[in-house]
Protein backbone atom coordinates (compact mmCIF):
# COMPACT_ATOMS: atom_id res chain seq x y z
CA UNK A 1 0.00 0.00 0.00
CA UNK A 2 1.68 3.30 -1.14
CA UNK A 3 2.21 6.18 1.00
CA UNK A 4 -0.52 8.31 1.85
CA UNK A 5 2.02 11.69 1.01
CA UNK A 6 2.40 10.97 -3.10
CA UNK A 7 5.01 14.17 -2.88
CA UNK A 8 7.54 11.77 -1.78
CA UNK A 9 9.63 10.01 -4.06
CA UNK A 10 11.78 8.35 -1.21
CA UNK A 11 11.61 7.45 1.96
CA UNK A 12 14.36 6.62 4.25
CA UNK A 13 15.14 5.12 7.41
CA UNK A 14 18.22 5.77 10.23
CA UNK A 15 19.51 4.07 12.49
CA UNK A 16 21.76 6.15 14.61
CA UNK A 17 24.65 5.72 17.16
CA UNK A 18 27.33 7.66 18.43
CA UNK A 19 30.10 6.97 16.01
CA UNK A 20 27.99 5.26 13.14
CA UNK A 21 25.12 5.82 11.69
CA UNK A 22 23.27 3.72 8.37
CA UNK A 23 20.75 4.94 6.09
CA UNK A 24 18.06 2.98 3.97
CA UNK A 25 15.95 4.54 1.20
CA UNK A 26 13.00 2.92 -0.52
CA UNK A 27 10.12 3.93 -2.96
CA UNK A 28 6.81 5.16 -2.42
CA UNK A 29 6.09 1.08 -3.10
CA UNK A 30 8.46 0.12 -0.83
CA UNK A 31 11.44 -1.18 -3.00
CA UNK A 32 14.92 -0.65 -1.78
CA UNK A 33 16.79 2.09 -3.70
CA UNK A 34 19.64 2.91 -1.50
CA UNK A 35 21.45 2.08 1.34
CA UNK A 36 24.67 3.87 3.15
CA UNK A 37 26.73 3.28 6.60
CA UNK A 38 29.25 5.85 7.69
CA UNK A 39 30.82 7.49 10.65
CA UNK A 40 28.85 10.09 11.96
CA UNK A 41 31.36 12.91 11.22
CA UNK A 42 31.06 12.28 7.26
CA UNK A 43 28.14 14.59 7.01
CA UNK A 44 28.99 15.33 3.07
CA UNK A 45 28.45 11.50 2.65
CA UNK A 46 24.98 11.71 4.04
CA UNK A 47 24.26 15.36 2.28
CA UNK A 48 25.33 13.03 -1.39
CA UNK A 49 23.42 9.96 -0.68
CA UNK A 50 20.08 12.11 -0.48
CA UNK A 51 20.87 13.98 -3.05
CA UNK A 52 21.22 11.55 -5.43
CA UNK A 53 18.23 9.84 -4.54
CA UNK A 54 14.85 10.29 -6.82
CA UNK A 55 13.65 14.07 -6.77
CA UNK A 56 16.44 14.92 -4.84
CA UNK A 57 16.62 15.15 -0.51
CA UNK A 58 13.46 17.90 -0.71
CA UNK A 59 11.51 14.75 -2.25
CA UNK A 60 12.38 12.50 0.67
CA UNK A 61 10.64 11.31 3.80
CA UNK A 62 13.01 10.97 6.82
CA UNK A 63 12.39 9.21 9.93
CA UNK A 64 14.89 8.52 12.78
CA UNK A 65 14.69 5.78 15.31
CA UNK A 66 14.37 7.88 19.01
CA UNK A 67 17.89 8.09 20.77
CA UNK A 68 19.02 10.54 22.98
CA UNK A 69 21.68 12.24 20.76
CA UNK A 70 19.47 12.34 17.84
CA UNK A 71 19.02 16.02 18.12
CA UNK A 72 22.35 16.95 15.99
CA UNK A 73 21.12 14.90 13.09
CA UNK A 74 17.55 15.96 13.49
CA UNK A 75 19.25 19.76 13.31
CA UNK A 76 21.21 19.39 10.57
CA UNK A 77 19.76 17.42 7.83
CA UNK A 78 15.68 18.36 8.83
CA UNK A 79 16.26 21.55 6.68
CA UNK A 80 17.53 19.39 4.04
CA UNK A 81 15.02 16.99 3.15
CA UNK A 82 11.22 17.24 2.85
CA UNK A 83 10.26 15.93 6.42
CA UNK A 84 11.63 14.41 9.17
CA UNK A 85 10.23 12.34 12.04
CA UNK A 86 11.35 10.45 14.92
CA UNK A 87 10.54 6.97 14.69
CA UNK A 88 9.11 5.35 18.38
CA UNK A 89 12.09 2.87 19.28
CA UNK A 90 9.56 0.95 21.48
CA UNK A 91 7.09 0.85 19.40
CA UNK A 92 9.46 -0.47 16.95
CA UNK A 93 10.70 -2.65 19.23
CA UNK A 94 7.21 -4.54 19.85
CA UNK A 95 6.64 -4.61 15.99
CA UNK A 96 9.77 -6.58 15.13
CA UNK A 97 8.99 -8.94 17.93
CA UNK A 98 12.57 -11.39 18.07
CA UNK A 99 14.30 -11.18 14.38
CA UNK A 100 17.91 -10.70 14.54
CA UNK A 101 18.43 -6.89 15.22
CA UNK A 102 21.17 -5.18 12.69
CA UNK A 103 21.81 -1.58 11.86
CA UNK A 104 21.32 -2.24 8.55
CA UNK A 105 17.87 -3.84 8.87
CA UNK A 106 16.49 -1.51 11.44
CA UNK A 107 17.72 1.07 9.05
CA UNK A 108 15.47 -0.36 5.99
CA UNK A 109 12.92 -1.69 8.31
CA UNK A 110 11.84 1.89 9.59
CA UNK A 111 12.27 3.32 5.82
CA UNK A 112 9.77 0.22 4.52
CA UNK A 113 7.67 1.13 7.04
CA UNK A 114 7.72 4.94 6.10
CA UNK A 115 6.87 4.76 2.66
CA UNK A 116 3.50 2.07 3.90
CA UNK A 117 2.47 4.86 6.82
CA UNK A 118 2.52 2.18 9.72
CA UNK A 119 5.76 3.44 11.23
CA UNK A 120 5.20 4.74 14.82
CA UNK A 121 6.23 8.42 14.70
CA UNK A 122 7.04 10.17 17.76
CA UNK A 123 6.81 14.26 18.17
CA UNK A 124 9.35 16.51 17.23
CA UNK A 125 9.77 19.73 19.48
CA UNK A 126 10.09 23.01 17.66
CA UNK A 127 12.99 25.33 18.53
CA UNK A 128 11.31 27.36 21.03
CA UNK A 129 9.91 24.34 23.25
CA UNK A 130 13.15 22.61 22.71
CA UNK A 131 14.65 25.63 24.06
CA UNK A 132 12.75 25.55 27.61
CA UNK A 133 12.89 21.97 27.89
CA UNK A 134 17.00 22.27 27.96
CA UNK A 135 17.14 24.87 30.44
CA UNK A 136 14.70 23.09 32.72
CA UNK A 137 16.51 19.52 32.43
CA UNK A 138 19.24 21.92 33.35
CA UNK A 139 17.57 23.07 36.11
CA UNK A 140 17.03 19.59 37.25
CA UNK A 141 20.71 18.84 37.07
CA UNK A 142 22.03 22.05 39.13
CA UNK A 143 18.89 20.94 41.63
CA UNK A 144 20.19 17.59 42.43
CA UNK A 145 23.57 18.56 42.38
CA UNK A 146 22.45 20.94 45.17
CA UNK A 147 20.99 18.35 47.34
CA UNK A 148 23.50 15.85 47.28
CA UNK A 149 25.82 18.56 48.36
CA UNK A 150 23.38 19.79 51.51
CA UNK A 151 22.87 15.66 52.38
CA UNK A 152 26.42 15.50 52.30
CA UNK A 153 26.95 18.37 55.06
CA UNK A 154 23.70 17.43 56.93
CA UNK A 155 25.67 13.58 56.93
CA UNK A 156 28.98 15.34 58.47
CA UNK A 157 27.31 17.27 61.13
CA UNK A 158 25.21 14.44 62.11
CA UNK A 159 28.67 12.15 62.47
CA UNK A 160 29.69 14.99 64.61
CA UNK A 161 26.40 15.53 66.79
CA UNK A 162 26.49 18.76 65.68
CA UNK A 163 23.17 20.42 64.75
CA UNK A 164 24.59 22.96 62.56
CA UNK A 165 23.06 25.93 60.02
CA UNK A 166 20.20 26.04 57.74
CA UNK A 167 21.68 24.53 54.95
CA UNK A 168 21.97 27.42 52.83
CA UNK A 169 25.17 29.29 51.66
CA UNK A 170 24.86 32.42 53.87
CA UNK A 171 23.55 30.56 56.64
CA UNK A 172 26.67 28.40 56.77
CA UNK A 173 28.79 31.01 56.12
CA UNK A 174 27.95 32.79 58.85
CA UNK A 175 27.75 29.57 61.34
CA UNK A 176 31.18 28.94 59.85
CA UNK A 177 32.92 31.57 61.48
CA UNK A 178 31.02 31.82 64.81
CA UNK A 179 31.32 27.87 65.46
CA UNK A 180 33.55 26.44 63.14
CA UNK A 181 35.98 25.45 66.16
CA UNK A 182 33.31 23.03 66.61
CA UNK A 183 35.03 20.86 63.63
CA UNK A 184 37.76 18.77 63.33
CA UNK A 185 40.01 20.22 60.51
CA UNK A 186 39.29 17.20 58.03
CA UNK A 187 35.66 18.10 58.83
CA UNK A 188 36.11 21.94 58.57
CA UNK A 189 37.80 21.38 55.15
CA UNK A 190 35.10 19.53 53.71
CA UNK A 191 32.41 21.69 55.35
CA UNK A 192 34.06 24.73 53.36
CA UNK A 193 34.33 23.09 49.75
CA UNK A 194 30.91 22.05 50.22
CA UNK A 195 29.74 25.42 51.48
CA UNK A 196 31.55 27.17 48.44
CA UNK A 197 29.88 24.40 45.97
CA UNK A 198 26.69 25.38 47.41
CA UNK A 199 27.07 29.21 46.90
CA UNK A 200 28.32 28.63 43.63
CA UNK A 201 25.05 26.46 42.55
CA UNK A 202 22.39 29.01 44.10
CA UNK A 203 23.92 31.45 42.17
CA UNK A 204 23.72 29.64 38.86
CA UNK A 205 19.97 28.72 39.87
CA UNK A 206 19.70 32.32 40.65
CA UNK A 207 20.61 33.52 37.15
CA UNK A 208 18.58 29.88 35.77
CA UNK A 209 16.00 30.73 37.00
CA UNK A 210 15.58 34.43 35.49
CA UNK A 211 16.10 32.66 31.79
CA UNK A 212 13.55 30.84 32.46
CA UNK A 213 11.04 32.94 33.59
CA UNK A 214 12.01 35.02 30.52
CA UNK A 215 11.38 32.45 28.01
CA UNK A 216 7.97 31.97 29.58
CA UNK A 217 6.75 35.26 29.27
CA UNK A 218 6.48 34.30 25.56
CA UNK A 219 3.17 33.82 23.83
CA UNK A 220 3.53 30.11 23.50
CA UNK A 221 4.01 29.41 27.23
CA UNK A 222 2.44 31.74 29.15
CA UNK A 223 -1.50 30.87 29.26
CA UNK A 224 -0.32 26.87 29.92
CA UNK A 225 1.96 27.79 32.63
CA UNK A 226 -0.41 30.28 34.43
CA UNK A 227 -3.08 26.77 34.10
CA UNK A 228 -1.09 24.88 35.36
CA UNK A 229 0.17 26.86 38.37
CA UNK A 230 -3.56 27.17 39.40
CA UNK A 231 -2.17 23.25 41.66
CA UNK A 232 -0.95 24.10 44.65
CA UNK A 233 3.02 22.81 44.40
CA UNK A 234 3.02 23.83 41.29
CA UNK A 235 5.55 27.04 40.53
CA UNK A 236 6.98 28.99 37.84
CA UNK A 237 9.79 26.79 37.39
CA UNK A 238 7.93 23.53 37.65
CA UNK A 239 5.14 25.24 35.42
CA UNK A 240 7.57 25.62 33.03
CA UNK A 241 8.96 22.49 32.47
CA UNK A 242 6.22 20.28 32.34
CA UNK A 243 5.30 22.57 29.58
CA UNK A 244 8.02 22.16 27.77
CA UNK A 245 8.45 18.34 28.20
CA UNK A 246 4.84 17.35 27.30
CA UNK A 247 4.57 20.24 24.88
CA UNK A 248 0.79 20.13 23.50
CA UNK A 249 -1.18 17.91 25.74
CA UNK A 250 -3.94 17.77 23.18
CA UNK A 251 -1.51 15.77 20.95
CA UNK A 252 -2.19 12.73 23.33
CA UNK A 253 -5.99 10.91 23.05
CA UNK A 254 -6.19 10.31 26.57
CA UNK A 255 -4.69 10.74 30.14
CA UNK A 256 -3.50 6.50 29.64
CA UNK A 257 -1.79 7.38 26.82
CA UNK A 258 0.28 10.44 28.24
CA UNK A 259 1.09 8.35 31.47
CA UNK A 260 2.15 5.85 29.36
CA UNK A 261 4.15 8.46 27.26
CA UNK A 262 5.79 9.81 30.33
CA UNK A 263 6.97 6.41 31.50
CA UNK A 264 5.09 6.57 34.75
CA UNK A 265 2.93 3.30 34.18
CA UNK A 266 3.77 0.06 35.91
CA UNK A 267 5.78 -2.74 33.43
CA UNK A 268 3.32 -5.52 33.95
CA UNK A 269 4.62 -9.02 34.01
CA UNK A 270 1.93 -11.70 33.13
CA UNK A 271 3.16 -15.13 33.55
CA UNK A 272 0.27 -18.08 33.72
CA UNK A 273 -2.72 -16.23 33.77
CA UNK A 274 -1.27 -13.80 37.13
CA UNK A 275 -0.69 -10.34 36.40
CA UNK A 276 2.58 -8.98 38.65
CA UNK A 277 2.96 -5.09 38.65
CA UNK A 278 6.60 -3.94 38.18
CA UNK A 279 8.57 -1.28 38.33
CA UNK A 280 7.94 2.19 36.30
CA UNK A 281 8.77 1.72 32.61
CA UNK A 282 10.88 5.44 32.47
CA UNK A 283 10.28 5.56 28.90
CA UNK A 284 9.69 9.26 28.80
CA UNK A 285 11.52 12.43 30.34
CA UNK A 286 13.04 12.10 33.51
CA UNK A 287 12.90 15.60 34.16
CA UNK A 288 9.56 15.48 33.67
CA UNK A 289 9.22 12.21 35.73
CA UNK A 290 11.30 14.82 38.88
CA UNK A 291 9.12 17.72 38.55
CA UNK A 292 5.63 15.54 38.89
CA UNK A 293 7.22 14.04 41.99
CA UNK A 294 8.24 17.26 43.25
CA UNK A 295 4.84 18.72 42.66
CA UNK A 296 2.99 16.32 43.65
CA UNK A 297 4.61 16.06 47.35
CA UNK A 298 3.67 19.63 47.64
CA UNK A 299 0.19 18.90 46.89
CA UNK A 300 -0.26 16.11 49.07
CA UNK A 301 0.95 18.34 51.81
CA UNK A 302 -1.76 21.27 50.92
CA UNK A 303 -4.63 18.73 49.98
CA UNK A 304 -5.90 16.64 52.93
CA UNK A 305 -8.19 14.18 50.51
CA UNK A 306 -4.61 13.70 48.44
CA UNK A 307 -2.54 13.06 51.55
CA UNK A 308 -5.05 10.66 52.80
CA UNK A 309 -5.11 8.94 49.24
CA UNK A 310 -0.82 8.86 49.29
CA UNK A 311 -1.17 7.42 53.04
CA UNK A 312 -2.96 4.67 52.31
CA UNK A 313 -1.19 4.02 49.49
CA UNK A 314 2.31 4.13 51.50
CA UNK A 315 0.67 1.26 53.78
CA UNK A 316 -0.10 -1.30 50.75
CA UNK A 317 2.53 -0.60 48.60
CA UNK A 318 5.11 1.16 50.66
CA UNK A 319 6.29 5.00 49.95
CA UNK A 320 8.33 4.84 46.91
CA UNK A 321 5.43 3.20 44.86
CA UNK A 322 3.09 5.82 46.86
CA UNK A 323 4.76 8.86 45.59
CA UNK A 324 5.27 7.63 42.21
CA UNK A 325 1.04 6.58 41.97
CA UNK A 326 0.64 10.19 43.30
CA UNK A 327 2.79 11.56 40.41
CA UNK A 328 1.08 10.06 37.91
CA UNK A 329 -2.23 10.90 39.69
CA UNK A 330 -1.34 14.39 39.13
CA UNK A 331 -0.57 14.42 35.52
CA UNK A 332 -3.81 12.71 34.91
CA UNK A 333 -5.19 16.10 36.63
CA UNK A 334 -3.26 18.23 34.60
CA UNK A 335 -4.08 17.01 31.37
CA UNK A 336 -8.16 17.12 32.47
CA UNK A 337 -7.44 20.76 33.07
CA UNK A 338 -5.57 21.58 30.05
CA UNK A 339 -8.39 19.40 28.31
CA UNK A 340 -11.29 21.33 29.90
CA UNK A 341 -9.44 24.64 30.56
CA UNK A 342 -10.60 24.74 33.87
CA UNK A 343 -8.27 25.49 36.97
CA UNK A 344 -7.41 23.34 39.78
CA UNK A 345 -10.06 22.84 42.56
CA UNK A 346 -8.09 23.23 46.01
CA UNK A 347 -9.83 20.10 48.34
CA UNK A 348 -9.81 20.21 52.33
CA UNK A 349 -6.36 21.94 53.14
CA UNK A 350 -4.17 19.91 55.43
CA UNK A 351 -3.18 20.99 58.77
CA UNK A 352 1.02 19.78 57.55
CA UNK A 353 2.37 23.16 58.96
CA UNK A 354 0.41 22.99 62.24
CA UNK A 355 1.93 19.88 62.80
CA UNK A 356 5.36 20.97 62.01
CA UNK A 357 5.35 23.70 64.06
CA UNK A 358 4.16 21.69 67.18
CA UNK A 359 6.69 19.66 66.38
CA UNK A 360 9.76 21.92 66.67
CA UNK A 361 7.76 23.57 69.79
CA UNK A 362 8.03 20.24 71.44
CA UNK A 363 12.32 19.83 70.43
CA UNK A 364 12.14 22.97 71.95
CA UNK A 365 10.79 22.36 75.31
CA UNK A 366 12.67 18.95 75.08
CA UNK A 367 15.86 21.03 74.68
CA UNK A 368 15.35 23.16 77.31
CA UNK A 369 14.60 20.76 80.12
CA UNK A 370 17.36 18.76 79.03
CA UNK A 371 19.70 22.12 79.38
CA UNK A 372 18.32 22.87 82.53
Amino acid sequence: MPHAHTSFQSFVGVDLHKCTVSLAAVDAAGDPIGRLTCHTKCVERIDRFLAELPGGAGASHMAVEAVTFAEWFIDRFGPTVGKIDIAHATALANLRGKRRKTDRNDAMDVAVRLARGDCPLGWIADPEVMQLRKLGRHWRSLSRTLARSKHAVRSMLDAANIKGPALDGAAMHKWLLAHGHLLKDAQRLAFEDLMDVILLLERKRERLKLAITTANRSDRFEALTTLLRTVPGIDQINACIIAAEVGDFKRFPNADALEFWSGLTPDNLESAGRVQSGSITKAGSATLRWSLGQAAMCLCRSDAKLEARRQRLIRTRGKARANVAMARHLLTILYAMTRDGTVYERGEQTDHTAKANRARMRKRTQRSKQAA
